[in-house]
């Protein structure tokens, strides 16, 4: 029985402990398997990406795993993660968590070497009030607002599109500032069509210590 998924869900028939090899068929148990294994790694949703190098700056060095993880290391401004796109996804998620930074404030994100053509919209409220506000930037060198940085803990979540891909990058984030102050929604991208491998996340002011840096590819 071929695998049907992800159209349905298989239901495959068990052996006994006392069915014979044939009954059924140990091959076609192998083989049924095999194709059902082989769609979950085709269908599945995010995949975990190993970078080929991490480097820091301003404290002691983060380090990469073998699995992919980036340990941020202690007193770093920035991490920048190499390898991190290709052209196996053509979007992605990067998401920081744990750790701490020494002032309460937002994480900013880079792509490759750029500098500049940095476009950005942040949507957010004041808690207990009910007026909008917003920050912009405006061929920028960089892109706010991507996470918090607090004393009692960091953490972002990015969505980047087509960071490899000759083509303008999209960034969206979600952000609750870590001072418990306010919370609000990022757009925003990198307006020139080149490829980015790497991307760069730097404090808005103060360092980071400890916590991890992990990048999934989201499947074609």
């Amino acid at each position: 029985m071929a695998s049907s998924f992800p159209g349905s869900i298989d239901n495959f028939t068990d052996p006994l402990s006392n069915s014979a090899l044939s009954s059924p068929s140990h091959s076609g148990q192998h083989s049924d398997l095999n194709d059902a294994v082989e769609k979950i790694e085709t269908y599945m949703g995010l995949v975990k990406v190993i970078p080929t190098s991490v480097s820091s700056a301003g404290g002691t060095a983060a380090t990469l795993a073998a699995n992919g993880t980036v340990t941020i290391g202690t007193g770093n401004t920035s991490v920048t993660v190499s390898g991190a796109f290709s052209s196996l996804y053509d979007s992605y998620k990067i998401v920081l968590s744990g750790g701490t930074s020494s002032a309460t404030n937002v994480l900013r994100v880079t792509f490759g070497s750029a500098t500049t053509a940095y476009y950005w919209s942040f949507l957010y409220s004041v808690y207990g009030t009910t007026t909008a506000s917003a920050d912009t930037g405006n061929n920028a060198g960089f892109i706010n607002y991507c996470g918090q940085l607090s004393p009692v803990g960091n953490a972002a979540e990015i969505n980047v599109m087509n960071p490899f891909l000759v083509a303008n990058t999209y960034v969206t984030s979600a952000t609750y500032f870590g001072g418990g102050t306010y919370g609000g929604s990022l757009n925003g991208g990198h307006s020139s069509a080149v490829s980015h491998t790497s991307f760069t996340l730097t404090c808005n002011a103060g360092t980071m210590t400890g916590g991890s840096i992990r990048v999934y590819g989201y499947r074609n």
